[in-house]
């Protein structure tokens, strides 16, 4: 398999797995609140959940061939036994194992709030298990971050599809309550992204020269689109949202053109972050 093919598979992996997580998240705190808008949410949250299943499965099967750059790696024994035994192999059967429980319980196979939070951090903690934090020096302060950044990442992402639906589809009343509720945790929650971010290129990164090198410079580039999406957050919030609660009849089709945004945004950060992780090292290009 070309490194290019593996960056694409990687990217949707790491795409569609937050977004599974993101849903189990976003419904197992706000699921209660949902009327009209549950069904289709959940039926969402499970569509996005197997469709990670099957991009997550096939790229364990094809774990073996990037590492040869062929299909022999996938009839080599001893190269099936070695990256088998790997953190790679480990990380996605935990996130096979998350992703699956966020279709269990979504679609009630396996109800419970509790139980669908749990799967939903299960497939975000299998991050920590790969990358440049798992072999940093520093892992043992770079793991809480990481697990801090990409739990609320996923929240925030997985969370998008479900508020425009919120929005279309429920009352003014409960839409509001709704989105209110999401609004009031994001304002915790968001700057949180920021701060283990920073805290994790801090630790990261050798000296300040490194900001100068690929690696440094794609980081650059999410700080911007995260300070990009930071202002959208705070349009909703201090605009959008109360005007939805006025009652105003463009404002429900204004919030969803802005969640859309929100959502093309994150797919540009996943993607810079799909080749950070896989082409780059903090060190140097």
């Amino acid at each position: 398999m070309t490194d290019r093919s593996w960056l694409v598979l990687w990217a949707l992996s790491l795409l569609l797995s937050c977004q599974a997580a993101g849903a189990a998240l976003f419904y197992a705190r706000h699921g209660r609140a949902l009327k009209r808008s549950a069904p289709m949410i959940r039926r969402a949250g499970v569509r996005a959940a197997l469709t990670a299943l099957a991009v997550l499965i096939l790229q364990a099967l094809s774990g073996p061939a990037h590492l040869t750059g062929d299909l022999s790696g996938m009839t080599s024994a001893p190269l099936l036994r070695l990256y088998l035994s790997s953190a790679a192999a480990l990380a996605l059967a935990l996130r096979i194992a998350g992703v699956g429980g966020v279709a269990l319980t979504l679609s009630r196979t396996v109800p419970g709030a509790v139980l669908t939070a749990l799967a939903g951090l299960i497939a975000a903690a299998s991050f920590l298990l790969t990358g440049h934090i798992a072999a940093d020096a520093h892992r043992a302060l770079l793991a809480p971050l990481l697990l801090v950044h990409v739990t609320i990442v996923s929240y925030w992402f997985g969370s998008l599809w479900p508020l425009a639906q919120v929005s279309a589809l429920e009352t003014r009343t409960d839409a509001t309550l709704v989105l209110a509720a999401f609004s009031r945790a994001a304002g915790w929650l968001v700057p949180a992204i920021a701060l283990a971010g920073i805290g994790m290129a801090l630790l990261l990164l050798p000296d300040p020269a490194a900001l100068r090198q690929p690696y440094g410079l794609l980081l650059l580039a999410k700080l911007l689109l995260f300070a990009l999406l930071m202002g959208l957050a705070a349009l909703n919030r201090l605009r959008l949202l109360p005007a939805l609660a006025r009652g105003e009849a463009l404002a429900p089709a204004r919030l969803r053109r802005s969640i859309a945004l929100e959502y093309a945004l994150l797919v540009v950060v996943f993607a810079a972050t799909a080749v950070l992780t896989e082409s780059f090292s903090p060190a140097g290009s």
